[in-house]
């Protein structure tokens, strides 16, 4: 078993962010997990146990809104961070304050402002 700094799930349907986004937080010693598919993500989240869920929201069948509902209302101690090109006001106060998201950020975004998020969220384990 490999050390890690912390365990992180990504969903995104779009197959280029979700290998960027994987590649370069494996390349900073996270375990990482990508799903293209948000049910086949939340079949393998108990097993997963992630530290940090990263979410698409505009996904077909599950979108990440519903996603992250389902995962706040189960596990109140992951965090999750939004990855989205929703970006309104009222999108972000969807994500923050009504589902309880931990941070979001806007497509197309700057990796190594990701970078900075995801280690803010982790607790700068690196």
């Amino acid at each position: 078993m490999t050390l890690s700094n912390g365990v992180i799930l990504i969903v995104d349907d779009d197959p280029i962010i979700l290998e960027m986004v994987s590649i370069n937080l494996k390349m900073r010693g996270f375990e990482i997990h990508p799903f293209r598919s948000g049910v086949d993500a939340l079949a393998r989240y108990e097993n997963i146990q992630p530290d940090l869920v990263i979410l698409d929201v505009m996904m077909p069948e599950l979108d990440g809104w519903e996603i992250c509902k389902i995962i706040k209302d189960s596990d109140e101690f992951v965090k999750v961070l939004m990855l989205t090109a929703k970006d309104t006001e009222k999108d972000k106060l969807i994500g923050k304050s009504i589902l309880q998201a931990d941070d979001y950020i806007t497509k197309p975004f700057d990796l190594s402002q990701l970078i900075d998020t995801v280690k803010k969220l982790m607790g700068d384990r690196e």
